[in-house]
């Protein structure tokens, strides 16, 4: 998934737009006033296909503060759908992620929509979701190692998440299967979680990485099995975006404060995360086109 240094010309535009955002959040221009509004098609105006988010924390921006009111912590202007409704010709019609949201979560979600969206479900071009780390016990070790990462209670954790694994696949699986159903002229993106700490990073970071490719690597073979039922499903791995920019980098793409570690941010993408990170993939793998 390397950028191409030569895009093809339906791309050279967002790329360009792209640039400009990065250079924004990277000096402070993210921290609008709370009261702004994020516009859609800021550099694409012709925007004209309908786009849904779906999905978990992780969709729902998080790490990416302020919020919009509500419980489900969705970034008001740096989640990964805004910035992708704001650069591309997708216009954000729902948003239904939500902090917490499980398989089971995400197909209520579905089942929102008809109540949600103006037109039809049919007139949806793109979806894009993140789901499956809360199933695989994803808080639980959170909340088990964070406080005493050699406890032998987080290593406990860790271990009960890896044994969830076995059974997540047909869950993932029937959750894309509905939502392809759901709208089915819709290219559906499934992506993968990222690498939440540089390796090395002592003494949680490599167990934690370890378990998340474990994981992305179920989501990826459940999205195939859906594809190979005649879905639209495209599974968009994102690790090698954040390469490199894990917590203890020096550019860090995820949020974490040592300080507070009860912050609702931490240990999700921040505003360059979701733009450097989850855009990006969707850019260097041809999604906007």
């Amino acid at each position: 998934m390397t950028l191409s240094p030569k895009p093809r010309p339906r791309l050279s535009w967002r790329l360009g737009a792209f640039s400009v955002l990065t250079v924004a959040l990277l000096f402070g221009a993210a921290a609008a006033p709370a009261t702004a509004a994020v516009p859609q098609g800021l550099f694409g105006s012709h925007a004209s296909s309908d786009y849904v988010a779906l999905g978990d924390s992780f969709t729902s921006g998080q790490g990416a503060p302020p919020y919009l009111s509500g419980p489900c912590l969705q970034s008001k202007y740096t989640s990964y759908p805004v910035i992708t409704a704001t650069l591309s010709k997708y216009k954000l019609v729902a948003n239904k992620s939500c902090s917490g949201a499980d398989t089971e979560a995400v197909q209520a979600q579905v089942g929102q929509l008809p109540s949600t969206l103006t037109g039809p479900a049919s007139s949806v071009r793109l979806v894009t979701l993140t789901v499956g780390g809360i199933d695989a016990g994803s808080n639980q070790v959170l909340a088990a190692c964070v406080p005493d990462p050699a406890s032998a209670y987080c290593q406990q954790a860790i271990g009960e998440a890896a044994g969830k694994l076995s059974t997540l696949a047909p869950k993932l699986a029937t959750t894309y299967y509905a939502v392809a159903q759901a709208m089915p002229n819709a290219k559906i993106v499934v992506f993968t979680y990222p690498r939440l700490f540089n390796p090395g990073t002592a003494p949680l970071g490599d167990a934690v990485n370890q378990a998340t490719d474990a994981l992305n690597g179920v989501i990826t073979a459940a999205a195939g099995s859906v594809t190979a039922q005649g879905k639209n499903v495209q599974v968009v791995d994102v690790t090698q975006e954040f390469a490199n920019h894990g917590i203890g980098a020096r550019l860090p793409y995820i949020s974490f404060n040592p300080s507070n570690l009860l912050a609702q941010s931490n240990l999700h993408p921040n505003a360059l995360g979701n733009s450097l990170g989850y855009f990006r993939a969707l850019l260097n793998d041809r999604v906007l086109r």
